[in-house]
């Protein structure tokens, strides 16, 4: 049987679109219905941003009423005192949305306004703090209390550079901190962003992000850039020293962190076919590596302006070039794998990939070993713990600070069994692989892939 499935937009790329859209171009894209919570969070905060900022230039002072702007409910009974009048600040709430928690943080700070950036208990506990101390070093007013951050923003840095400012970060728990930088450069007049290592987790998303600026301002940028001194913001370069940015295209906006579900769940259903669009093999999306690791699955991948994929050992039809086809067929099997398969896996770059290669791991059985895992625990959830702790029954594991082992047993799932999501996305689209297993929350899958649970319910 095939099935077509349309993947939703990677929401990486959507939200640093939009964040970039309103810092260079004071404009907010649309979303749509196929754009998972994350992206809408991002979108209404912005939009909290732009109608408080209208309202401050209207005004004559900082002197707000009771109300708050963006219809969001305030949940913090803490406000700044301008003379002798208290200022309730303006609420953006970013729920459990790391991304905009890390990227609207120096956009607060750089626009007039008083602001209290807030969301989830959970997402509060994630790291921001080597953002929060870069900005306060330039002077921005930012303080943690008990339901965020109190931001007091202002247009002007401390700044004794007429050639642009030069900040130093250290970027080792989250490569976000420096694309939020990047992302606000024009606002903090920042020219050059130095990181105490290069040897970050995630790179390929700070990639990312030097990518879509590239291509908003048709300006290199990256080790050899050499920014141009224009007053515009949509033309605005930041060079990051010690960084290289392949010189590829951003490619289709297609999911591929999406597309590893279907790539694994194909792996386990022999007698399906899924086409998936759509993709492309060269793209900016570190998670695209995913076909060289399922060609040592028996998978095969080619394609010129698409990815096309294909399972060599037992799939028999041809995709069409303008989609992906992840394939798995009974006619022509050679023989089954006379060993478990087994792979190693530096996942620095692609961690959102981990619960899902794990699971498979475990349902093959296959005998995977994911390196540089350490930063998963402060996810959504901690994830390290909670793939060990749940994929136990199925598994031998092996954890250590920056390593995991998952050496699956190929034993029978048992019908009902219980899996612990932990109200994490990425474990909830793993733990759907497992047949007949129930699942305490899928509502979390709304935050990247809302539309998942109806494809599956489609075969």
């Amino acid at each position: 049987m095939r099935y077509e499935i349309q993947l939703p937009d990677n929401k990486s790329l959507k939200i640093r679109r939009m964040v970039m859209a309103y810092v260079r171009d004071e404009e907010i894209p649309p979303v749509s219905d196929m754009d998972g919570s994350d992206v809408r969070v991002t979108w209404r905060a912005l939009q909290t941003i732009r109608e408080a900022s209208v309202e401050t230039l209207r005004a004559t002072s900082l002197q707000r009423d009771d109300s708050v702007v963006g219809n969001v409910e305030t949940r913090c009974s803490t406000s700044l005192q301008t003379g002798n009048t208290f200022v309730p600040p303006v609420v953006v709430d970013v729920a459990d949305c790391g991304a905009a928690y890390r990227f609207l943080m120096p956009v607060l700070a750089a626009t007039p306004g008083r602001w209290l950036l807030t969301g989830t208990p959970r997402l509060l506990q994630r790291p921001i703090l080597p953002l929060v101390e870069v900005l306060r070093g330039i002077g921005a007013e930012i303080e943690r209390v008990g339901d965020g951050w109190l931001i007091r923003g202002k247009t002007e840095t401390d700044n004794d550079n007429d050639g642009g400012l030069s900040l130093t970060l250290d970027a080792t728990q989250s490569s976000q901190m420096a694309s939020a930088l990047v992302m606000a450069a024009p606002l903090l007049g920042l020219r050059t962003l130095h990181l105490t290592t290069t040897d970050i987790p995630s790179l390929s998303y700070l990639r990312m992000t030097l990518a879509l600026a590239r291509d908003w301002s048709g300006t290199a940028v990256g080790r050899n850039a050499d920014p141009p001194n224009m007053p515009l913001a949509r033309d605005w370069a930041v060079e990051i020293p010690g960084v290289d940015m392949p010189d590829v295209p951003i490619g289709a906006h297609g999911d591929w962190s999406a597309a590893l579900f279907w790539f694994a769940h194909a792996r386990l259903h022999p007698e399906n076919e899924y086409a998936l669009s759509p993709l492309s093999l060269e793209s900016v999306q570190g998670d695209a590596v995913i076909t060289k690791w399922f060609r040592m699955l028996d998978v095969s991948v080619s394609c010129r302006d698409a990815a096309r994929v294909r399972d060599a050992k037992f799939c028999v039809s041809t995709p069409s070039c303008n989609e992906n086809a992840v394939s798995k067929r009974t006619e022509n099997i050679a023989k089954p794998l006379s060993e478990k398969p087994r792979m190693v896996l530096d996942v620095r770059d692609n961690l959102d990939t981990v619960p899902v290669m794990a699971a498979l791991a475990a349902l093959l059985p296959a005998d995977i070993t994911f390196r540089n895992v350490k930063n998963l625990r402060y996810k959504e959830s901690d994830r390290l713990q909670a793939l060990a702790d749940q994929l136990a029954p199925y598994a031998e594991i092996e954890l250590s600070d920056n390593v995991l082992r998952v050496k699956g047993k190929g034993e029978a799932i048992v019908a009902g069994a219980g899996l612990d999501t932990k109200h994490d996305h990425r474990l909830a689209m793993a733990f759907l692989l497992f047949p007949g297993a129930v699942l305490d929350d899928v509502g979390c899958l709304e935050k990247s892939y809302p539309g998942l649970l109806e494809q599956i319910k489609s075969e």
